[in-house]
């Protein structure tokens, strides 16, 4: 990669004001009255008027060939040749609009370059040495306007800082309590209640605790051996690492480019103080939102990636039913990225974790733990059982669809394996080979209880004191019956071959819920006898359950 930085001489000052417009930049001075003729700088519709000028100067080339902030330019090439050839082009263009540059704070053909406060090369973007320099012997902030210097230094450059929010979070206590001079003046009138309150020039005293000293002292060492962010690249996918804490969200964006993960983007945030009411769980799913929705969308949208937590209970939620209002639409904000959720020991999780732990360093074991679509499957398996994806398989079974999470339905969010979905047909011949419930079948098609053979199954007399709710429909035997809220209610009869599936994912797919919310589920789309002893055995010898 080849970069040259352009800079403008006095930009403002190229740009002409209207006639009309000038009067408003009149001031008075001992030796005469004045306005400007060329636009000044400090004036509030300055600056977005001279990013204007410039964006529509550089045209169809902005973001693509050149980037441009105000008076800064950075063009770049793959090649020299691409190169030169894209500068000329630039140079082409603010000739043509009168646009002069000063030549001592340019820097044409180099493979490094400083641009805004960043050392761009072609391994990516870090911070530049010569303003870091600056921090290593920044003195001890004595009050909130020296806080407040020293965090806007540090703001600047926390794209660069790992768990930022973390980190700075016992310097941002400080600044709780410092109020507007126009706040304190109501205080004191009566007008708001009274309350603790410092001033920005009040010194800290006893309120630089040794958790802020700490802080002071990472935060400089973080910010000088900050690391190289690599660009990224559209082609290849992404890896998502997020974590939560009460202290903050963080996510670490991650891109392997040949030289294993690099690093492309830190984010953190703190918490508000109604989510730090959230629990564990609910935590972790804001990060996993905030990260990809509200921070990262630029990177993510349209591209396929992988998410990593070491929050287990957090794989299940694009399959989970049990989520209340916000998290619907947490879930639907999600529905529009293509990504899968994988399960990452703490251990291992070091970087996203920081926010509620110490980095351990780089860790030797890098054996993950997959996560298909039916939850925790290797954690959970028993010896035996069909791996089959239960989640198809059910989603094609019955006729009521509020017990089955709405992600069933956008399979490309699953890891599902490729199975034959059943059809109507199919089910109704599965039910006519039921050893029980093809002679009710059969008794039911010809209207006639007395030719059922009580002998052939020992079932047989439990399903036959529900014939007078049995119906047939469309070559389907279900059970018509009366839900709790009055409202009709038909079960699928279901053959005894989708057992095991069905309770694998409306207890599995779940969540692992309790035997009353998976009983409640199975109930309200199928019958068969026997059914609730067969839910309770199935969630009492559920290993995962066993193991919680």
């Amino acid at each position: 990669m080849w970069f040259s930085v352009l800079d403008l001489r006095s930009g403002y000052y190229q740009i002409p004001l209207g006639e009309a417009d000038q009067e408003k930049t009149a001031f008075i001075c001992p030796v005469g009255f004045y306005q400007f003729q060329r636009m000044p700088q400090g004036i509030c519709g300055a600056p977005v008027t001279f990013q204007r000028v410039m964006e529509k100067t550089v045209g169809d080339m902005n973001l693509l060939e050149v980037l441009v902030y105000l008076d800064d330019l950075i063009v770049f090439g793959r090649t020299l040749e691409e190169h030169e050839e894209r500068l000329l082009k630039v140079l082409d263009r603010l000739q043509s609009e009168g646009l002069k540059l000063s030549l001592d704070k340019c820097t044409f053909c180099q493979t490094s370059v400083s641009y805004v406060g960043h050392i761009v090369s072609q391994e990516g973007v870090s911070t530049d040495p010569s303003k870091i320099d600056a921090v290593k012997s920044w003195p001890r902030p004595q009050n909130v306007s020296e806080l407040r210097s020293f965090l806007g230094f540090c703001g600047y450059y926390r794209r660069f800082v790992k768990d930022y929010s973390k980190v700075s979070y016992p310097l941002n206590q400080l600044l709780q309590g410092c109020l507007p001079t126009t706040s304190l003046k109501k205080i004191k009138a009566g007008l708001l209640p009274p309350r603790v309150v410092y001033k920005a020039s009040d010194p800290f005293g006893s309120r630089w605790t040794d958790a802020c000293e700490a802080a002071f002292n990472d935060l400089k060492l973080r910010l000088t051996q900050a690391p190289v962010l690599v660009f990224a690249n559209p082609q290849l996918p992404y890896v998502l690492h997020v974590d939560a804490c009460c202290e903050g969200l963080g996510g670490v964006l991650y891109q392997d480019q040949r030289q294993g993960l690099r690093p492309v983007a830190f984010v953190s945030r703190s918490l508000t103080p109604s989510e730090k009411n959230y629990p564990v769980h609910k935590l972790e799913f804001l990060a996993l939102k905030w990260a990809v929705v509200d921070k990262l969308h630029d990177y993510l949208y349209g591209a396929k990636f992988e998410v990593q937590t070491d929050h287990n209970p957090l794989t299940y939620v694009l399959t989970t039913a049990k989520l209340d209002a916000v998290g619907h639409r947490w879930l639907a904000a999600l529905s529009a990225y293509d990504f899968s959720l994988k399960y990452r020991p703490g251990r291992q999780n070091v970087d996203s974790d920081a926010l509620s732990r110490c980095p351990h360093g780089k860790m030797k074991d890098q054996k993950w733990t997959n996560i298909p679509s039916s939850g925790v499957r290797s954690l959970c398996k028993i010896p035996g059982q069909d791996l089959v994806n239960a989640s198809r398989v059910v989603t094609s079974l019955g006729g009521s669809p509020k017990s089955i999470p709405k992600a069933y339905c956008n399979l490309a969010t699953l890891e599902a394996f490729i199975i034959p979905k059943l059809s109507s047909m199919d089910l109704s011949c599965a039910q006519q080979d039921d050893p029980c419930l093809g002679e009710i079948w059969r008794a039911l098609k010809e209207g006639n209880l007395s030719t059922v053979k009580k002998e052939a199954h020992q079932d047989l007399p439990l399903i036959m004191r529900e014939w007078d709710i049995l119906v047939l429909d469309n070559g389907l035997m279900f059970r018509c019956t009366q839900a709790p809220d009055r409202s009709h209610r038909k079960q699928l009869c279901l053959p005894k071959r989708f057992h095991e599936v069905v309770l694998k994912s409306l207890h599995d797919d779940s969540g692992h819920l309790g035997f009353d919310k998976t009983y409640g589920f199975v109930k309200e789309r199928f019958y068969w006898p026997k059914m609730k002893a067969d839910v309770g055995k199935y969630c009492q010898t559920c290993a995962r359950c066993v193991k919680r």
